[in-house]
């Protein structure tokens, strides 16, 4: 009788030891994995000064701070697209966005490198009209 009641003693603490540890790693994953979807975050930008000589383009920054990393697009009308004027634009807008990072604590870059060559993109939009689109990818350096 009593080693039925140790064994059922023991049965029970073990199982609740089992559950605290399954209840442990189950809290670890779903923090693991609320980091990787906070890391994973890009923060769309439209710059208040976009340097624009064309009417029709505009300028979007796409900004991973996990990762340091920015993609920048240039668009315009196909009709007016200039690759000068659209690489211009895009680097008065790095230097904005870098000079605007020099305000938030801990986020000052003093320099960017290129991750990728710069790209240009022609297509058609949902009404029609054709469109160009210069893009840019740099990762800055703190």
């Amino acid at each position: 009788m009593k080693k039925g009641l140790i064994f059922a003693a023991l049965l029970s603490v073990f199982a609740t030891f089992s559950f605290a540890q399954i209840y442990d790693d189950l809290n670890a994953f779903q923090a693991e994995k609320q980091f990787e979807e906070d890391k994973a975050k890009t923060v769309a930008i439209v710059p208040q000064e976009q340097h624009l000589s064309d009417k029709n383009g505009s300028v979007r920054i796409e900004y991973n701070p996990a990762y340091d990393e920015v993609r920048i697009y240039y668009e315009t009308l196909y009709v007016t697209y200039d690759r000068a004027e659209a690489m211009n634009t895009v680097l008065a807008c790095l230097l904005d966005f870098q000079n605007d990072m020099d305000s938030h604590p801990g986020k000052s870059y003093y320099h960017y490198k290129y991750l990728k060559d710069d790209k240009e993109r022609f297509f058609k939009d949902d009404r029609g009209q054709r469109k160009a689109q210069y893009i840019s990818y740099v990762k800055f350096s703190r």
